[in-house]
C-alpha cells in the first residue's frame, strides 16, 4: 500500500536534513512542496532538491497564510495527494523545519488519516534550535521552562525567563516593545542556514530587516 511521508527538511540548510529524510527522498515517486506565494518558490524544495529521486514528479502547492482560502488550498492539496496514493505511489510532503511545529502538514494529515492511508512523519531540525546554534544562545537552562509563542500571542508570556517568539514578520515592533517592557534581552535571527543569514541584537536593525523567515530568542534574569 502506498504511503504518505511528512518530511521535515530543517531550517533551510541543505546539510541539516536527517539521513532518514534523505533516504526517503531518494525513492519517493511524488514530492509535494508548499509555497507561501502563488507561483512562488518553495524553500523546502530548494533545501531538499539535491536528494530527491531524479524521476520523481514534483507538485508545488500554494498555501496562503490563514483564512478560508488556506482551508480550501489544503483540501486541494489533499485531493492531489489522495489521487497519487490511489495510483499506488509513495508521496513525500516536504515542510520547512519540523512537520509538527506550526506546519500546514498538521492540517493536511487530518484529511489523510480520515481516509485510512498509511502515513509516516520524519522529524526535522526546528528553526529555533538551528537559530540558537547559529547565534550561540542557549534556549533554556537548568529546570526552567521554555515558552514558544507566535508574535501575535506575546501577551501570553507571564513569568517565563526563556522565550522563543516565532512568526515575528510584520509584528516586529509590537514584539520588541513588549519584550523590552518586561525586561527581556533578545536576539533576532533571520534566514537560518541560508544565503542572507543574519544575527541581530540592535532594535533599529531588526525593524529594518522585516524578513519573513525570522524569529527572536529572548531571556531575562
Amino acid at each position: 500500500m502506498a504511503k504518505l511521508y511528512g518530511i521535515g527538511v530543517g531550517p533551510g540548510d541543505k546539510e541539516l536534513l536527517t539521513l532518514k529524510a534523505v533516504r526517503i527522498l531518494g525513492s519517493a515517486e511524488v514530492i509535494v512542496v508548499p509555497s507561501a506565494m502563488k507561483g512562488g518558490k518553495s524553500i523546502a524544495l530548494e533545501t531538499a532538491e539535491d536528494y530527491i529521486n531524479k524521476d520523481a514528479e514534483i507538485l508545488i502547492k500554494h498555501f496562503p497564510m490563514g483564512g478560508e482560502e488556506q482551508e480550501g488550498k489544503i483540501y486541494e492539496a489533499f485531493k492531489a495527494i489522495e489521487e497519487k496514493l490511489l495510483e499506488g505511489k509513495d508521496v513525500a510532503f516536504l515542510t520547512i523545519g519540523d512537520p509538527f511545529v506550526y506546519s500546514t502538514y498538521i492540517y493536511l494529515l487530518e484529511h489523510i488519516k480520515g481516509k485510512g492511508f498509511e502515513t509516516e512523519t520524519v522529524p526535522g531540525i526546528t528553526s529555533f534550535c538551528a537559530c540558537a546554534s547559529i547565534a550561540g544562545e542557549p534556549l533554556v537552562i537548568g529546570d526552567e521552562p521554555l515558552l514558544i509563542v507566535p508574535g501575535t500571542k506575546i501577551s501570553t508570556i507571564k513569568d517565563e525567563k526563556f522565550v522563543v517568539v516565532m512568526k515575528v514578520y510584520k509584528v516586529e515592533e509590537e514584539v520588541l516593545n513588549f519584550l523590552e517592557s518586561k525586561g527581556f534581552t533578545y536576539t533576532y535571527v533571520t534566514k537560518a542556514g541560508r544565503e542572507g543569514q543574519q544575527v541581530i541584537k540592535n532594535r533599529e536593525e531588526i525593524l529594518k530587516s522585516r524578513e519573513y523567515m525570522s524569529l527572536i530568542i529572548a531571556r531575562r534574569k
